[in-house]
């Protein structure tokens, strides 16, 4: 009987092109290598390879193996990909986000409607996130648009709009509001994570320099002490309130008013039905 790792070393074979890079990469002995490969011809009844005094290579039988050796690893990783996030789905609510606000306050509900499972949440792209959901990585993931394929459910999640934050010193301070392209230019302060809200400034605004800030501590104190501009939103306000000295300018493009949509595929509908209602009532 062919066996798994029999297959794995005829492809890591193929792939140095001798037993002796091959022994190293799987961290094996080459005699070992060698003893593996005459057993995979024995299970095949055919000779696999052809032979001289300083070269081993696979002939035609051998390059056919190869072939469908990796197609059965291919299936084999695959199989235990499915049957892991199955395992993971029955004890684990995952969840993924395009942005960090309505992602706290999923993981706050599921964690208040759910206490005996644990929550898996992380913040991605929405092609990310889309491909995600199909493939069973995600039992939710939130986007700032509505889905259109019938498989899948969505209930409104909330809202946010984006805001600059100038100082008061700022020429536009006073405004009662500004357009991205008003703004096209200036340099800004950037938190890096803020989900698919990156992409937009960086497309609504392709004239400025944004100076991102990874760690939350070193985006609070430069907020604090620069004059550069920054962006908030509504939601973000509630936690982390305007620094003195600084104005809030709501934004007047209409992609700067964000409606998110929590989503899911039908079939776990009933699943999660408390989740679903509860945003629904609120």
């Amino acid at each position: 009987m062919i066996e798994t790792y029999q297959l794995q070393q005829l492809v890591a074979f193929a792939a140095c092109g001798t037993l002796s890079e091959a022994a190293v990469q799987l961290h094996i002995s080459q005699p070992t290598l060698t003893r593996t490969m005459k057993k995979l011809e024995e299970e095949f009844g055919v000779p696999l390879f052809s032979r001289t005094k300083n070269k081993m290579e696979l002939n035609e039988n051998g390059e056919l193996a190869l072939k469908h050796a990796r197609k059965l690893l291919e299936q084999t990783d695959d199989m235990v990909r499915l049957v892991r996030a199955l395992d993971r789905a029955g004890r684990t609510i995952s969840i993924g986000s395009c942005a960090p606000m309505p992602l706290n306050t999923l993981v706050q509900s599921c964690s208040g409607l759910y206490p005996g499972m644990t929550v898996s949440a992380e913040m991605k792209d929405t092609e990310a996130l889309r491909q995600g959901l199909e493939d069973g990585n995600y039992q939710f993931i939130i986007l700032p648009e509505k889905p259109d394929d019938d498989a899948y459910y969505a209930v409104e999640f909330g809202h946010e709009n984006l805001y600059f934050a100038l100082p008061v010193s700022h020429p536009c301070a006073n405004r009662e509001s500004l357009s991205f392209h008003e703004m096209n230019g200036e340099n800004m302060i950037v938190l890096s994570a803020i989900g698919f809200w990156h992409e937009m400034i960086k497309r609504e605004m392709p004239a400025s320099r944004f100076l991102m800030q990874s760690e939350a501590y070193d985006f609070s104190e430069l907020i604090r002490t620069s004059s550069l501009p920054y962006f908030s939103t509504d939601i973000a306000q509630i936690s982390a309130p305007l620094p003195a000295g600084r104005r809030l300018i709501p934004i007047s493009d209409a992609c700067a008013h964000v409606t998110y949509y929590l989503i899911c595929k039908k079939k776990d509908r009933s699943k999660f039905k408390n989740l679903l209602l509860s945003r629904m009532s609120s």
